[in-house]
């Protein structure tokens, strides 16, 4: 957590966002006007630009954009985009303060999926702009890998500054924030860190992205486990909110102190969104040495640290690929 007052800053300054969508069938302006209304939850103003008749060089004032963009044919732009991308790959790096995100729309029966989304992702990175959040690239079933990637983009953009500079200190604060939960802004002098695992991850020569966690995290699975009460503020309904989104009904699974949520590897895509929703900082994003690549995630892998859990499950709703099971701590 940040010493930073998350609401004040998702609250005052510029906090314009700008989404561009590209779109033949319709999809794609769908998601660029939900999104729309999500991006408030995040404190942001978000407008929302047809491709078509849209002047690139005025963005060269946004700090913050979005592109979803679905293909057409044989890897082609759809018809509203087609002018504005010809026009993007010949304007050179006017681009000197914009973060952008794409999401990419298309069929994996074609050769050339989601070619569309994969140029403008390019360009923009050739154009000057600082690629933010990772590409995302859907299938016909774009929903919730949309819906994701939406998430993870979202919560960055809105942690750029009046400045335009990217504070990625402040993204839990800011994923917490546009969940409604509450935020205590920690006193400078009165922080102390422990690292939590710190010889296990050197044994296994791991990269940490949220590697120290404040005394307050682990005074709370301590009052938890003690109490012997599972944290329920807000779980049972966004496991309510999992099921309705992902539209399936998860078995049910044992929780408590006495269990752990276990990571199978072969299945996580490091989508990061159980580290967003663990209420105690108890998952972490580790680097794994691959041989194989097989999606643009794969390279990490959540790490439950089993000194922090307290077996409340959530993690294994907000899973979007069923990668997180329960097991028995004896």
């Amino acid at each position: 957590m940040s010493d930073v007052d998350i609401t004040a800053f998702a609250n005052e300054g510029n906090r314009d966002l700008h989404i561009l969508y590209g779109s033949q069938s319709g999809n794609s302006e769908g998601l660029a006007e939900k999104w729309q209304k999500e991006s408030q939850k995040y404190g942001l103003k978000a407008t929302v630009h047809d491709m078509d008749g849209f002047d690139i060089n005025s963005m060269s004032g946004m700090s913050r954009v979005m592109i979803v963009c679905s293909t057409w044919g044989e890897g082609e732009m759809p018809d509203n985009a087609e002018e504005l991308y010809e026009a993007a790959v010949g304007v050179g790096k006017i681009l000197t303060n914009t973060h952008f995100s794409i999401c990419a729309l298309g069929d994996t029966d074609y050769d050339l999926f989601c070619q569309s989304g994969k140029d403008w992702d390019k360009t923009m990175e050739d154009m000057g702009g600082s690629r933010i959040h990772d590409r995302v690239d859907c299938d016909v079933d774009f929903e919730e890998p949309a819906e994701l990637w939406m998430n993870g983009a979202m919560s960055k953009l809105a942690c750029v500054d009046n400045e335009g500079a990217f504070q990625s200190n402040l993204v839990e604060d800011m994923v917490a924030y546009a969940s409604g939960a509450t935020i205590e802004v920690e006193e400078t002098e009165a922080v102390v860190t422990e690292n939590v695992g710190t010889t296990a991850y050197q044994a296994m020569g791991t990269s940490s992205l949220f590697f120290h966690k404040p005394n307050k995290w682990l005074k709370r699975v301590k009052e938890a486990v003690d109490d012997e009460n599972l944290p329920t503020t807000g779980i049972e309904k966004a496991k309510d909110m999992f099921k309705e989104l992902r539209k399936i009904t998860l078995k049910s699974l044992p929780q408590g102190k006495d269990y752990i949520a276990l990571v199978d590897n072969e299945k996580c895509i490091g989508c990061t969104q159980c580290v967003y929703y663990c209420n105690f900082a108890s998952i972490d994003m580790i680097s794994w040495d691959l041989k194989a690549r097989t999606s643009q995630f794969e390279s990490k892998k959540a790490l439950i640290l089993d000194d922090t859990c307290v077996g409340c499950t959530l993690c294994a709703f907000a899973c979007p690929v069923e990668a997180i099971t329960m097991e028995s701590k004896v």
